[in-house]
């Protein structure tokens, strides 16, 4: 029987004796945020738990903890969407770095579901800040290395996304919903780009100001013909497998 490894499901006996066995905490960070019409809002919170609780459970151990929702910006007016400011998304990791080195864990992954250069930039510049003052390890990263023998196309809410969360949870994928003639974006109306954008580059407060400013969405037009539950499990299978992999080379 493999040994439980959420934290929420955990005493603190349980979670002592857990972090004794192997000192790994594993952070899912997802968001809330728009996934076209046939993928809910939950989608990265829901794929980085399912991935990450996977991938614990193939190591033997480490603690996953809850994901989390907190998000820096990308798509911060299309509908269904929550973003907060990149300077908030790095004080809650440093401060959840911080917790996590008092509890006694050495190595700490940041899986990053929902990815995009605000939310990499936020959870790996807290890590650098963090990590060169103290005694533990930290990771950062949305995927495994690639390619990926069971990918059938990347993109945000493309199949290899939809067919994570098909694998995570069937019913948050709809895909007698999709209809890749349907390009409009749904958006809020009013949204300021500064508000989202404060302490960034000029760079990274264009590429806010872009993606705000986007009309229409490009879909892959054969996603609802290539994912399916088979070619679902196979991929996350794969990720899963692969990722597991590298966090024991990386804790090695």
């Amino acid at each position: 029987m493999s040994p439980e490894v959420r934290w929420t499901m955990m005493t603190p006996n349980e979670l002592d004796a857990a972090i004794k066995r192997l000192p790994l905490a594993i952070v899912p960070a997802g968001s809330l945020e728009w996934h076209g019409p046939h993928m809910t809002c939950g989608s990265d919170y829901l794929r980085g738990d399912a991935i990450c609780t996977e991938v614990a459970t193939r190591l033997g151990g480490g603690v996953v903890l809850p994901a989390t929702w907190v998000a820096a910006p990308g798509f911060c007016n299309w509908r269904g969407t929550i973003s907060f400011t990149p300077q908030l998304v790095r004080q809650v990791a440093l401060e959840l770095y911080r917790e996590l080195e008092k509890c006694g864990f050495r190595y700490i992954f940041v899986h990053l579901s929902h990815a995009g250069r605000m939310q990499v930039d936020s959870w790996q510049g807290a890590a650098e800040r963090y990590a060169s003052d103290a005694g533990v390890k930290i990771l950062v990263k949305p995927a495994p290395q690639g390619p990926f023998e069971a990918s059938m196309g990347g993109g945000h809410a493309g199949p290899d996304e939809a067919a994570e969360l098909l694998a995570a949870d069937p019913n948050a994928v709809h895909l007698d919903r999709f209809d890749p003639e349907d390009t409009l974006l749904p958006k809020y109306e009013g949204c300021d780009p500064w508000l989202y954008s404060r302490g960034l580059s000029h760079e990274a407060r264009r590429a806010v100001t872009d993606f705000m400013a986007r009309e229409h969405y490009r879909w892959n037009p054969e996603l609802a013909s290539v994912v399916n539950k088979d070619s679902a499990e196979a991929l996350f299978d794969e990720i899963c497998g692969k990722l597991a992999d590298e966090l024991r080379e990386w804790m090695n």
